[in-house]
């Protein structure tokens, strides 16, 4: 309603003008032409560049939502209506030569021109106050949400953030822990060779601390969720991936050295690692978790092969099982990922934020623009018009994308479609008609939907090609040979075939020899491509199979 009136009030005062102008030329021989020319073209020159920023932005930008057709009914309202007011105006009184328009008010008209152009820019600030006033109302369901979403709050005690702060300054003042040439970044590093020993022995206090920080209950920075904003970072993430290859290089080692339980602790502790980093209710920070989840099955797969008959207890620890069966959730970073949107569109919608933010969003350099961004015509001062007429819009396509997500972010936890049908509905919410595309700020905050859930798949691929390692390595340690195929571990080792979380219902794909056992998903493309292959050894036509691989260290 809101702006139909603002429209209405537009039109009425392009009419105006354009009668008031009409009165002043009947009065004026001299200066009539000029007159009529101000009476039809100023109001349609007024609005000619709006007209043409409402197409670029309908048509060429596709901002949500299309305000081009009201803009151009007021410019062909104020042109049809000013030719009918001014021919109308001037026809001649029938008892008479003198117009019609000379009896009208000139200073009377152009009063309620100027009151009407100002009624309509006081309906913008209306409908600007009233968007600032939903502000508040966001922030109060974004800190809720946010506060649902975080994990129980721990004792200062029991929280590894401490430890991990502590680990973090240790890495930054360690430059052999960051060079490009050294074990931590080299997948085909020799784990044998004496400068991992080396490594290990001068880093040994640093170890020790990451132990003690994963052994921990749970993990809480210091950071105030319940006011997200843009301006919250999270550098600890990155020293945490730094943390997690280190204990992947003494979980490797130590199964070298025959040191076996030692090895399946610091496995267990990566996983511990993992949730600890994904347990920030964001994704950026999931995913974090993600990574580490990963290496520790990696490193899983690893040493299953160097346990002996004498080992077989270390397969029953709880922690190696919970490890292995339980993938990590991205409920809780959906939720939290959309508190932070809400948090951000608050800002937006009570002028805290500004032009500048869009360049921040985005990641740019410098708070400008390139020809063709969709934001080109929003300088600062026009910031109350994208508040008004498309930050409402934009915000309800943002909620409407995650009450979407919320629902395939619930069946991604535990595959109840593979996925085909999972990427059938991401793709969907992207395409659905009804909803239009993202506008200019949620396209900046939308999370890269397809890539984030494509990772929770490959985790459960991980983890489902885990669980057949861990049953065959049972079966190996008790008859002293690997299975022949999966079917024979059912149900002595598995309750049943693992199905590959990327297609519809078929099993996961494994390859049997005498001393390896690869098992493998066929990955988004849906091809089966031959099964994993070594880390940094694919070549880019191989594949994207996501898998594990176990060989045996025996005869």
């Amino acid at each position: 309603m809101g702006y139909f009136a603002f429209f209405l009030v537009l039109t009425a005062a392009c009419l105006l003008w354009s009668a008031a102008c009409t009165a002043a030329a009947a009065r004026s021989d001299r200066r009539r032409a000029l007159w009529l020319f101000l009476g039809l073209a100023l109001p349609v020159l007024a609005l000619l560049p709006w007209l043409l920023a409402s197409g670029y932005l309908a048509f060429d930008a596709r901002m949500r939502p299309n305000w081009f057709g009201a803009v151009l009914t007021v410019v062909l309202s104020a042109l049809i209506g000013g030719i009918w007011i001014s021919r109308a105006g001037m026809t001649a009184v029938a008892s008479s030569a003198v117009a019609v328009a000379s009896r009208w008010p000139v200073i009377g008209l152009f009063a309620f021109a100027i009151l009407a152009k100002g009624v309509s820019f006081g309906t913008l600030l209306i409908l600007d106050n009233a968007v600032a006033a939903e502000a508040r109302a966001m922030r109060v369901e974004a800190a809720a949400i946010m506060q649902a979403a975080l994990p129980p709050a721990v004792a200062d005690a029991e929280n590894a953030a401490r430890l991990h702060l502590q680990a973090g300054a240790a890495i930054a003042a360690a430059r052999d822990l960051t060079a490009a040439d050294g074990p931590l970044d080299d997948p085909q590093f020799d784990i044998a060779s004496p400068a991992v020993g080396d490594l290990l022995t001068r880093h040994a206090a640093l170890v020790d601390t990451i132990r003690r920080a994963a052994d921990m209950p749970g993990c809480r920075f210091a950071r105030d969720w319940a006011r997200p904003s843009i301006e919250m970072l999270l550098p600890e993430m990155q020293a945490m991936r730094t943390e997690a290859r280190i204990l992947a290089l003494a979980a490797r080692r130590g199964s070298f050295e025959g040191r076996h339980a030692e090895a399946v602790a610091d496995a267990v502790r990566l996983g511990s690692l993992g949730r600890q980093a994904g347990s920030e209710p964001i994704l950026v920070s999931f995913l974090v978790g993600l990574a580490i989840d990963g290496e520790a099955l990696t490193v899983v797969a690893d040493v299953l092969p160097r346990l002996g008959p004498g080992d077989a207890a270390l397969l029953d620890d709880p922690g190696l099982r919970d490890l292995v069966s339980a993938v990590p959730s991205i409920v809780r970073a959906v939720n939290g990922e959309e508190a932070f949107g809400l948090a951000v569109f608050a800002d937006f919608a009570d002028g805290r934020e500004d032009i500048h933010a869009f360049g921040r969003l985005s990641s740019d350099a410098t708070p400008t623009f390139d020809k063709g961004h969709p934001l080109e015509f929003f300088a600062d001062p026009r910031m109350a018009i994208y508040r008004v007429f498309f930050l409402p819009a934009d915000l309800a396509g943002y909620r409407d994308r995650f009450r979407k997500l919320r629902s395939t972010a619930a069946r991604s936890v535990d595959q109840r479609q593979g996925w085909p049908e999972m990427k059938r509905d991401i793709d969907a919410i992207d395409t659905d008609p009804r909803r239009g595309p993202d506008g200019a700020l949620a396209r900046l905050i939308v999370p890269a939907t397809e890539a984030v859930f494509r990772a929770q798949s490959h985790a459960v691929a991980r983890h489902r090609a885990a669980e057949v390692l861990l049953a065959a390595t049972r079966e190996r340690l008790a008859t002293g040979t690997l299975p022949a195929a999966i079917d024979s571990l059912v149900p002595a080792r598995l309750p049943s075939v693992p199905r590959d979380p990327f297609t519809s219902d078929s099993p996961m794909r494994a390859a049997f020899e005498a001393r390896e056992l690869s098992v493998w998903s066929v990955g988004p493309n849906g091809t089966d491509d031959g099964g994993p292959v070594a880390a940094g050894n694919a070549p880019p036509e191989r594949g994207d199979d996501i898998g594990l691989r176990i060989r045996s260290a025996g005869p």
